[in-house]
């Protein structure tokens, strides 16, 4: 077993440090942005080798296409069910052989060169991905370099009412090949809450599986083909194969980021005041965590909010900042072999799914106003 350890001292954020980079924004897109454009529910993001942002919008059944700078390039489909339409787009990638692939309920849409935009507009072919596909999911399609195609696949059990993941994984011409499970982290808790209120039916209850800054596991799909993860209570990632087996790890030392004590005062009421609303006995509701039911919150925040990997196989990590920097997102740059690079901090709150994508210089991801939920797709520019 191959195990590569890290151990690299740095500075709590906000420290400026000589490896912090900021990205610069290039774009805003929204219906009041300067480059207007109306959303209806992003998707998922990718950008090409000419670093054209496709952004998927299940609300609005369509594939819209910018240059890096926001100006619209085109649009890819319209709602129907006849070549090149869509019942509801998500996941688009870009392959190795510059086409662009994006799921369709449980199909896959493969589109070319269009000649007239220039973009990877025109329709080419569908197959078939896995039955009882999560059409509705955000989770990113992900090419690795042996040409497998990622299908995002998710479920959960009755008893331990856990979500699993896995990849249904497919060459580019539609052939089904094999699938790349997702290890269940310590982390992981009940992805909701319920309560039964006749035979076969319940009542969900928002905010009771966990309880606020619970480290939620992040995974992705590295260049390898392998699985990308992290408990996110610590600076620890693993990288597995398609067999279960970690075959490295990558960590670092950093200084955890307290919850100043306002903040998570706060958030203990709020849990509080949602707990003692409940017309039913504890006892009753399912998915509730042992922290919920103790109303034990954690003294730090976690460490990771997400995963990607880039074009070029490196990995970005997504780190939780502190209160007074939730304007901005800082990724650290790790390259292929788990080595660290630099941290990148982007001027926006990039959202967690879609998770940001990056290819070359080029980075895109959505932004939620915190009132109304609004999108904005935000691409912005990595300096070298």
């Amino acid at each position: 077993m191959l195990c590569a350890l890290l151990l690299l001292t740095t500075l709590p954020q906000p420290a400026a440090r000589a490896d912090t980079v900021r990205a610069t924004v290039t774009a805003r897109i929204a219906e009041d942005s300067p480059t207007p454009f109306l959303f209806g529910t992003v998707t998922g993001l990718a950008i090409d080798a000419a670093g054209r942002v496709y952004v998927s919008d299940g609300g609005e059944t369509r594939v819209a296409v910018f240059t890096s700078a926001g100006a619209p390039v085109t649009t890819i489909g319209r709602k129907g069910r006849g070549p090149g339409e869509f019942e509801y787009p998500t996941g688009p990638v870009v392959g190795n052989d510059n086409a662009l692939y994006v799921r369709n309920m449980s199909a896959v849409s493969r589109f070319v060169v269009d000649a007239k935009s220039g973009a990877l507009a025109k329709f080419d072919r569908t197959f078939e991905g896995p039955m009882y596909a999560p059409w509705m999911s955000k989770l990113a399609t992900v090419i690795d370099r042996e040409n497998r195609l990622h299908f995002p696949l998710e479920w959960g059990d009755r008893e331990m009412r856990l979500q699993h993941n896995a990849y249904k994984r497919f060459a580019l011409d539609g052939r089904a090949l094999d699938s790349l499970p997702v290890p269940m982290q310590p982390t992981a808790r009940s992805s909701s809450a319920s309560v039964q209120i006749s035979a076969g039916s319940g009542r969900m209850l928002k905010g009771l599986n966990v309880v606020p800054f619970h480290p939620i596991p992040v995974f992705t799909v590295s260049a390898a083909g392998t699985i990308l993860t992290s408990p996110a209570d610590r600076y620890l990632i693993q990288d597995v194969d398609a067999r279960g087996r970690t075959i490295r790890t990558i960590e670092r030392t950093v200084a955890s980021l307290a919850i100043p004590p306002a903040e998570r005062a706060d958030s203990a009421r709020a849990l509080a005041r949602r707990i003692d609303s409940l017309r039913v006995p504890i006892a009753q509701v399912q998915g509730m965590s042992e922290e919920v039911k103790s109303r034990t919150l954690p003294t730090t925040y976690p460490v990771f909010r997400s995963l990607s990997t880039a074009a070029d196989g490196t990995i970005w990590a997504r780190r939780w900042s502190a209160a007074n920097q939730r304007s901005s997102s800082w990724f650290d740059l790790i390259s292929e072999n788990g080595v660290y690079r630099r941290t990148v901090v982007v001027p926006a709150d990039c959202a967690t799914l879609p998770a940001p994508v990056i290819r070359g210089s080029v980075l895109a991801c959505v932004q939620l106003d915190p009132d109304t939920d609004a999108e904005t797709v935000i691409i912005a520019r990595i300096p070298r």
